[in-house]
């Protein structure tokens, strides 16, 4: 596959889906930032779905859907030349659109996605980067349980579980060549994906649910987007990778119920960013877990979806627990509706609108670099025959603290060094959200905790 450098930025030929008008957001408390503000550029990329993709990595009579790369890849990559590094590439939400009857085999699924880029900073002129994608994939197996009768209280139990191993080894392949993890993203439909899959099984997969509760593995495709130097450099880049759910419940009471989600991100960033790393992704592997619970007209549901948060640290400060970093979140809603064409047979179209290139043009003037987007089942319907959804969404930010230099080869300034704890007791990362092995060493250069 080709590539890009980095270099002195212009501006771009392809703008972004700058989304509307600028809404107002509530900004983090504290003194003005005198730190880089961040010069955005957003650019929409429609890709088509390939549903019977093969990949040399899995088993040779395994299909996946997935994007093909090279047809968006050249348009990444051109903004390297113009001086702009990638931060995230995120699947817009309910974009997805199918044309045709798919039982005939004659449809045409489209997707669409977002490169979100930010100018270079002066320190970071020397040095170019080339953009690189690698493709990989998960392996996903739902499970259900369920008790109880249609007239008496009924609790179901179901969920996934997900085996990412061949995700950290492509990471674990990208640290040895030097390196840096961007960002991971689902390349088809994941949630569309695990259905089309699960109705294409044979009888043996209907009976293998129905006697054990669980369905045969399905694998889904993601890309492995992260940066390499176009100079070698003897800098290597560690990661670590924690585990830190999204709590979800619904609580139904007919006619109405509404959904609540809460995740302690707060414990993640103060002990991660606060001891030297840098956030480079918040990645939602497809492992969950859901309870219901139904009795007469009233239902509640509580589900815990895995979210694998990825930092990074340069092999040489790996001891230094300087805090580099500093995050934050913004809420926000993005709306959606539906276009039905040919009373069906024409193809069902999303129309989505995201509008969050404002929230992120907003914070990025106070230096905070967006780092993911993450959706939430938190929604509120709007109409009744052509119904409007709002969902929220969280958006993870992270900025540099000021007078200090995130460059391979740069030193911590003195009056950071001071505040710097060399204990012995403190030569490793610290304990992770829950409880954490010790760091790896070289040869290993990422580290989970499930």
């Amino acid at each position: 596959m080709g590539s890009s450098s980095s270099k002195k930025h212009r501006q771009p030929a392809s703008g972004g889906n700058k989304g509307g008008p600028a809404v107002p957001v509530p900004m983090p408390v504290g003194p003005p930032y005198n730190g880089h503000p961040i010069q955005y550029q957003h650019m929409v990329i429609n890709a088509e779905v390939d549903v019977q993709a093969r990949f040399g990595f899995i088993q040779h009579d395994i299909q996946m859907q997935a994007t093909n790369v090279e047809q968006y890849y050249p348009q990444l990559a051109a903004m390297y030349a113009q001086g702009y590094r990638m931060l995230v590439f995120v699947a817009l939400p309910g974009s997805v659109k199918t044309f045709g009857l798919a039982s005939m085999g004659r449809s045409q699924v489209k997707a669409k996605f977002q490169g979100i880029f930010r100018a270079l900073f002066p320190e970071e002129m020397e040095q170019q980067w080339e953009l690189r994608v690698e493709k990989s994939t998960l392996i996903n197996q739902m499970f259900m349980n369920w008790s109880g009768n249609l007239f008496l209280r009924t609790d179901t139990q179901s969920g996934s579980t997900t085996d990412t191993s061949h995700i950290f080894q492509t990471l674990n392949n990208v640290t040895q060549a030097g390196g840096r993890l961007i960002s991971v993203e689902v390349t088809g439909m994941a949630g569309q994906q695990v259905e089309m899959q699960r109705q294409m099984m044979s009888r043996q997969a209907n009976m293998q649910y129905w006697r054990t509760g669980t369905m045969p593995m399905m694998q889904v495709a993601v890309d492995v987007f992260y940066d390499v130097p176009v100079k070698p450099s003897s800098e290597r880049y560690m990661y670590q990778v924690v585990s830190c759910p999204m709590q979800s419940s619904f609580t139904m009471q007919m006619p109405y119920g509404r959904w609540t989600s809460v995740m302690d991100w707060q414990s993640v960033m103060q002990q991660y960013l606060g001891t030297g790393w840098k956030l480079v992704e918040i990645f939602e592997d497809f492992s969950t877990m859901a309870t219901s619970q139904m009795s007469g007209l009233t239902a509640n549901v509580t589900q815990t979806k895995n979210c694998l948060w990825i930092f990074e640290k340069p092999v040489s400060r790996l001891n230094d627990n300087t805090p580099y970093y500093e995050g934050t979140m913004a809420e926000h809603w993005f709306t959606s509706s539906t276009e039905i064409h040919g009373l069906g047979f024409g193809g069902v179209e999303m129309h989505v609108n995201t509008n969050w290139e404002p929230v992120i043009e907003q914070y990025g003037q106070q230096g905070w670099q967006v780092v993911r987007i993450l959706s939430t089942p938190d929604t509120q319907i709007q109409g009744m025959f052509q119904p409007t959804m709002r969902t929220r969404q969280m958006i993870f930010f992270q900025r540099l603290k000021e007078g200090l230099i995130d460059v391979p080869g740069a030193p911590t300034p003195p009056a950071y060094q001071s505040a710097t704890n060399t204990s012995s007791d403190m030569l490793h990362p610290p304990p992770s959200y829950d409880q954490l092995s010790p760091a790896p060493d070289q040869g290993d250069l990422y580290h989970t905790k499930q």
